[in-house]
């Protein structure tokens, strides 16, 4: 076996170099043999937690700190409060679920019956801020059948991963813990965020918020006293130039006690000031704190004008913020359908043969209706007409809810509508029937209209009767041509006018001629 070369030459494999795995960290020099114990579980590679040698139970302390809260919290929300999600029964696209597919499909909707998806859905979308929440399924096997009794989120700092990434379940004592135990399968799903080889503990996006914090609580110190000493006014008093020392000491100590009591008694000559600290320094604390905050939003959110503005924002910032926000929101609805398709496989497995499709589990975001209204409204400006279909099928209207333009007139049945159009007269004015020319151009012309009318114009009665008036009425061939004209114009579209007046003209033509053969032939005789 070997494959050829871009340069045309041979370069021969063995299938056993395809089908097993060539960069572990066995084979990189980093595991070596069998151990146990602590030594079996791969260390956290989080840059982080690792120089500050901290495990990553320190993590749920962050979320004590206000900013981290109210971001956890806007990231979650976007995802909790979108209830348009859900379960359907397994089957190859384009085609229905067979009996074994829905089988298992309610047979798991009644499992999930008792279950508070918004807990845990929760417990799933705490995965980006710690790095990964593990998922305990509580089975129960009865008649026959696998039944999933509960899905209960555990602490994250339980477990931990092996040398070859498998999951561990090592305890509350962490690294400590002498006697990890390998995971069975079916027993955890694990939601993981943005998870890789060196480092399947997932991205930890608290431990990123941690030195912001961490400069935020001793910045809210440091103000605090600041606050404590410089917030009040300093009150200053001058003594007169002849005043003894033991006369400033008791000055001071009346000036001591007005602070306290408001009250001082000063001597005469003396002057007492209110004097107040400068804002310069406080407004530097508080930049500096609002610099963690925005640190903080951009870590935990992607962006900082969903959940902070400071009224210098333009439109334009704001939506290209909730642009990222919607681009985070639906990674998370990815993450969290992710899990919840491994536990539909894992029931499926566990109570159907491998022929049988595993339930799935999708968001649905509803359509925008405006969009579409819009879309529609364009379309019907380009010549676009709708039916009724379309507005109950796409907009779900009941018929009794709506009516289209134009329903409801009554509408003339065309003249030739009970026989075949093939069977209308052809108009041929040169033939003669024994009548007088004018008599057969008339007939002729009537037997035009009653063909062509009705099928380009589909007119009413109203409509016909101004067309008869017009024809009547007409002295001449140009007036006639600029009634019709004037009327067929706001009637009916530009390809159907041009098309009805070429086919009417000819006919009036022809009509003329005629006309004019049976005055000649009259004044001959």
């Amino acid at each position: 076996d070997g494959l050829y070369l871009a340069d045309g030459t041979f370069r021969p494999f063995s299938i056993e170099s395809l089908t097993t795995e060539l960069a572990t960290r066995q084979n990189a020099g980093l595991f070596l043999g069998d151990v146990g114990g602590w030594l079996m579980q791969l260390p956290d590679p989080d840059p982080v937690l690792r120089k500050r040698g901290e495990d990553a139970e320190v993590l749920m302390e962050l979320s004590a700190d206000d900013q981290v809260t109210a971001a956890m919290l806007a990231r979650k929300y976007r995802v909790l409060n979108c209830p348009h999600y859900s379960f359907r029964a397994g089957a190859k696209d384009g085609e229905q679920p067979d009996a074994k597919a829905t089988l298992v499909y309610e047979r798991l909707m009644s499992d999930l019956e008792r279950t508070n998806m918004r807990v845990l859905i929760s417990g799933i979308l705490d995965a980006p801020f710690f790095g990964m929440t593990p998922l305990e399924l509580i089975w129960d096997f009865t008649a026959g059948w696998w039944h999933l009794k509960d899905i209960k989120p555990r602490p994250y700092h339980w477990f931990a991963f092996d040398q070859k990434n498998n999951p561990l379940f090592r305890g509350a004592y962490g690294w400590a813990s002498a006697d990890p135990k390998l995971l069975e399968p079916g027993k955890v799903v694990i939601a993981v965020h943005q998870p890789t080889y060196d480092n399947p503990y997932g991205l930890r996006l608290l431990s990123r918020c941690l030195w912001p914090v961490a400069f935020k609580r001793g910045g809210l110190q440091f103000y605090a006293k600041f606050v404590e000493r410089h917030g009040l006014p300093w009150v200053v008093g001058s003594a007169s130039a002849k005043a003894e020392a033991s006369d400033k000491r008791d000055m001071a100590a009346g000036l001591a006690r007005m602070v306290q009591d408001c009250v001082a008694v000063i001597p005469a000559g003396a002057d007492v000031k209110l004097l107040s600290s400068g804002t310069a320094q406080g407004q530097l604390h508080e930049d500096f704190l609002a610099r963690q905050d925005r640190a903080i939003s951009k870590v935990l959110m992607g962006q900082t004008l969903t959940i902070e503005t400071d009224g210098k924002n333009s439109l334009a910032a704001t939506e290209a913020h909730k642009g990222v926000a919607d681009d985070i929101a639906d990674s998370d609805k990815a993450m969290v359908a992710d899990v919840f398709n491994e536990i539909c496989w894992l029931y499926a497995r566990l109570n159907a043969e491998e022929s049988v499709l595993a339930p799935l589990f999708s968001y649905e975001e509803p359509e925008d209706l405006n969009s579409r209204a819009d879309l529609d409204a364009k379309l019907k400006s380009m010549g676009v007409k709708w039916l009724r279909a379309h507005f109950e099928n796409d907009y779900s209207l009941k018929p009794e809810e709506f009516e289209l333009e134009g329903e409801g007139e009554p509408v003339a049945a065309p003249a030739s509508s009970e026989a075949p159009e093939s069977d209308a007269p052809e108009v041929d004015f040169a033939a003669s029937s024994g009548r007088t020319l004018a008599e057969d151009a008339q007939e002729r012309l009537d037997a035009v209209l009653a063909k062509h009318l009705p099928e380009a114009l589909k007119a009413n009665r109203k409509f016909v009767s101004q067309l008869e008036k017009i024809v009547e009425g007409a002295t001449t061939f140009e007036e006639l041509e600029l009634e019709l004209a004037t009327l067929l114009s706001g009637e009916v579209e530009s390809s159907e006018f041009e098309d009805l007046m070429a086919r009417c003209m000819s006919g009036v033509s022809g009509y003329g001629a005629a006309a004019v053969n049976a005055e000649a032939e009259a004044d001959d005789a």
